[in-house]
């Protein structure tokens, strides 16, 4: 199944369970008004969730369970979390995959279903993007070997957030400090879209502020 098949059908089957939940809802409430859990229960405590990177299609990404990606196919990416930690995985998973380097039937694809503002103007824009003889070496020198997230803007529960992504990258720290980019982000119909395009990578000279987001082994 394609992603895009994968992503209607997670979509429709949402909207069932939403409508089965309202059911549920109102029979537990009734049912809670006889029931009281005793005093001395011990607080059942959540796992920690775990996050890694992972190298992706045109770089390097964040993954987790708990918090995203949920589909993976064809290259691409979707199924984040509607919080803090899957707006950041959402972020690092979808601007690799809008890159030159992660090839057009990755970068068309989701720019085309998983971005909003110009995607089309910046399909053709990477189109005439050739690689250079030395996009090989260029390649390991831009390749984050950890990843630092900030929320800088927005609200990663409401309809928009831009986070502030970190690599720590070969290029980045030779140059004294590490490259940052500021992605925005839009809830819609259950996930997040990036706005494209994307500004680019500045240098920034430390990870005051940020939260480690993963790094490679």
């Amino acid at each position: 199944m394609s992603l895009a098949l994968a992503i209607a059908d997670r979509r429709s089957r949402r909207r069932r369970h939403a409508s089965a939940a309202a059911g549920l809802t109102t029979s537990l409430l009734v049912l809670g008004l006889a029931l009281s859990l005793p005093t001395d229960q011990a607080e059942v405590v959540a796992p920690p969730d775990v996050v890694s990177l992972a190298r992706v299609p045109g770089g390097v990404a964040a993954v987790s369970q708990r918090h995203g990606p949920m589909l993976t196919a064809d290259g691409r990416a979707a199924g984040f979390t509607h919080d803090e930690l899957g707006a950041a995985v959402a972020a690092s998973n979808l601007a690799p995959r809008v890159s030159s380097a992660a090839g057009p039937a990755v970068y068309e694809a989701t720019l085309m279903g998983q971005s909003w503002g110009d995607p089309a103007a910046m399909v053709a824009r990477l189109r005439v993007e050739l690689p250079t003889s030395d996009s090989a070496a260029t390649g390991q020198a831009t390749t984050a070997r950890s990843l630092y997230y900030r929320i800088i803007a927005g609200d990663p529960r409401s309809d928009y957030v831009v986070v502030s992504l970190l690599a720590g990258t070969e290029q980045a720290r030779s140059a004294g400090g590490l490259a940052r980019v500021d992605l925005t982000l839009r809830w819609d119909d259950g996930d997040w879209r990036l706005r494209v395009p994307i500004p680019r990578p500045s240098l920034h000279p430390d990870t005051a502020g940020y939260v480690l987001l993963g790094e490679l082994p």
